[in-house]
């Protein structure tokens, strides 16, 4: 499976600029969305979790997504750099499967369903699957979700 790079929604950069969303202080989640989801691609447009439709459901996957741990924000690869970065989440389809899964959105969490949407992947080139009693692992990148230089 081949992911994007996240991608940042227009609203959360100014949500990050103004201080609403602080990357030092969490919950953030990820949220995963199917194929038909209604505009996680819109970077223009959506600011509330809310605006995206089509969530995955099933398995253990909680609506409003699985809460990230780990999560970092600090000095990268040099001092000059700011990295983001979490703990690869790990997703376990237990009890039924999760289907048609394309997309992954990390939301910085306002309650338990709702949040700001801060960045966006596709997370393979087609819509898959994870079967009953099997796991998908979001696998974030060596230098972290995303770096400030």
């Amino acid at each position: 499976m081949a992911a994007t790079a996240w991608a940042f929604y227009n609203a959360a950069k100014h949500k990050l600029a103004i201080g609403t969303i602080n990357l030092s202080a969490g919950p953030f989640r990820l949220a995963l969305y199917k194929t038909a989801a209604t505009a996680p691609a819109d970077l223009a447009t959506i600011t509330i979790q809310s605006q995206i439709s089509t969530e995955c459901s099933g398995g253990a996957y909680a609506a409003g997504g699985r809460t990230l741990a780990g999560i970092s924000w600090g000095t990268g690869a040099s001092n000059a750099q700011q990295k983001f970065d979490c703990t690869d989440p790990i997703i376990t389809a237990s009890g039924s499967a999760i289907s048609a899964i394309l997309f992954g959105v990390i939301v910085k969490s306002v309650g338990a369903t709702s949040g700001f949407p801060l960045c966006f992947s596709q997370l393979s080139t087609a819509a898959f699957d994870v079967t009953t009693s099997n796991t998908v692992t979001i696998t974030m990148a060596a230098t972290g979700i995303f770096t400030l230089a």
